[in-house]
């Protein structure tokens, strides 16, 4: 399953670090009114102990970014958008290389920058696919299993709630470090160019 994701999904070998799957979402978790600016953002960026993976922010739009993450073996572009709710900043990622007939999806984390560090803290998919088996009502979603002809491959969960529910439930984990934890965190510094 985590392969499957991954190739579909992560930024090469930078999102290939986080532990367990990543949760995507059918809906975007920002509305347009939520949607803020930081000149921070924008530039070229790497982790510390890592010499051929990049992740390039460029200002799109009014209020977007494109993402271009690079390392060995491939090369991934997603429309950013940070948003604020409360006193919190997210990064809403869509995917935009995808192959033919693969829906796109949208991938969440919170966003702490600044003028050298960025630091993005993904939700943690095991913490949200326990929260849904023991409670399948706190978040519309449903279960695919991850190979369809093959029902011992595991599953994986989709989030199918609206922007509205996406945004409530956010704000009411974003503090719990069980829902974003230290392993699905992507630590970035600003690399010069």
């Amino acid at each position: 399953m985590k392969t499957r994701i991954l190739k579909f999904a992560a930024a090469g070998g930078v999102l290939s670090m986080l532990a367990g799957c990543i949760v995507m979402s059918v809906y975007p978790f920002y509305n347009i009114k939520d949607l803020i600016i930081d000149p921070n953002l924008t530039g070229h960026w790497a982790k510390a102990d890592a010499t051929n993976e990049f992740w390039q922010f460029t200002a799109s739009d009014d209020k977007s970014y494109t993402l271009t993450t690079v390392d060995a073996s491939s090369t991934n572009c997603f429309d950013a958008h940070l948003f604020q709710l409360k006193q919190y900043e997210f990064l809403d990622l869509l995917t935009t290389n995808r192959e033919e007939f693969l829906m796109p999806m949208h991938l969440i984390s919170k966003v702490a920058i600044n003028d050298t560090n960025l630091s993005l803290q993904f939700l943690d998919y095991g913490w949200l696919a326990n929260l849904l088996e023991t409670n399948p009502a706190v978040l519309r979603h449903i279960v695919v299993p991850n190979r369809p002809d093959d029902t011992n491959s595991g599953n994986m969960v989709y989030l199918t709630a609206t922007t509205a529910d996406l945004q409530k439930f956010l704000l009411k984990h974003a503090g719990d470090t069980n829902a974003f934890t230290s392993d699905s965190t992507v630590e970035l510094k600003r690399v010069p160019q």
